[in-house]
């Protein structure tokens, strides 16, 4: 396939994700902007995509050849349009979908590369209650190691559970109103409210909306800079417009990387390990 069908079809694939109604929890004001995608930080953000269900969220690169992602996006739900039933993708290791990255900075949903993601580890998630939504993520191995192109994000210090993260916040994602705008979605200034009510789980006062299910939260911390606190998984009693305060009735929470801290160490160590058995081959 010529170079410039091939990316007319990855553009095509990305719109699917963006044809959706739109619920979100905005507090105070919108203060999210369209930054340049090709940006550090920025750049190593991307979109894992389902050809069979045109079903996707953000994702973001963690190492090399890995990315991050909320549970609810690696296996994500579809809505038989008949029988208003929701069905789930099978929670196993090695089930694929598309990572999409490099966005270019002028034409919306035009990313540069596509490789199949492969999942290597998930939480146990479920939504039917708070300790479930704390197991909202998962890690993918891609067959093609993008993140030595685009670059990846390292978490940020390891903290107790208890411990609420007070340093400023940005978010990183594409919201699914802001589809047909050129750049991603960047909000920087917001602050964690309250952590649980299950250990892993914080709630924010960023504006989430769907789309950036999945999407690195960050936190400056000190000298290292902007370093990955969590996860975005979803808005609690979500509303249209915008609400005056951040309430635990309106809450949008975030994966904590207290959650799969010690699961992505593990990967990334074995990926090591396999880097380094094959350089020596």
């Amino acid at each position: 396939m010529p170079a410039r069908t091939r990316s007319m079809v990855i553009a095509a694939l990305v719109l699917l994700l963006v044809a959706h109604d739109t619920q979100a929890n905005v507090f105070v004001e919108d203060r999210r902007q369209q930054r340049d995608p090709t940006l550090p930080l920025f750049r190593s953000v991307g979109v894992l995509h389902h050809a069979d269900t045109g079903a996707g969220g953000t994702a973001f690169l963690v190492g090399p050849c890995h990315v991050l992602t909320a549970f609810h996006v690696a296996f994500m739900r579809s809505r038989d349009p008949a029988t208003g039933r929701v069905a789930v993708s099978p929670a196993r290791v090695g089930h694929t979908a598309d990572f999409l990255i490099g966005l270019g900075p002028k034409v919306p949903g035009r990313f540069k590369a596509r490789t199949p993601a492969r999942v290597v580890a998930f939480g146990a998630y479920s939504d039917a209650d708070y300790t479930g939504m704390a197991g909202d993520w998962a890690i993918l191995r891609l067959d093609r190691c993008l993140g030595e192109t685009y670059g990846y994000l390292k978490l940020g210090p390891a903290r107790a559970d208890d411990v609420l993260p007070d340093g400023e916040l940005m978010t990183i994602g594409f919201p699914r109103s802001r589809g047909e705008r050129a750049g991603v979605a960047v909000e920087r200034g917001c602050r964690a409210q309250d952590h649980g009510p299950a250990p892993g789980l914080v709630g924010v006062d960023c504006a989430f909306e769907n789309g950036m299910s999945g999407g690195p939260v960050l936190e400056r911390s000190g000298n290292l800079g902007w370093r990955v606190m969590g996860i975005v998984q979803q808005s609690l009693g979500d509303v249209d417009g915008i609400l005056p305060a951040y309430s635990m009735a309106h809450r949008n929470q975030v994966v904590s990387a207290v959650a799969f801290r010690k699961a992505l160490d593990q990967v990334l160590r074995a990926q090591a390990k396999r880097a380094l058995a094959t350089k020596s081959q």
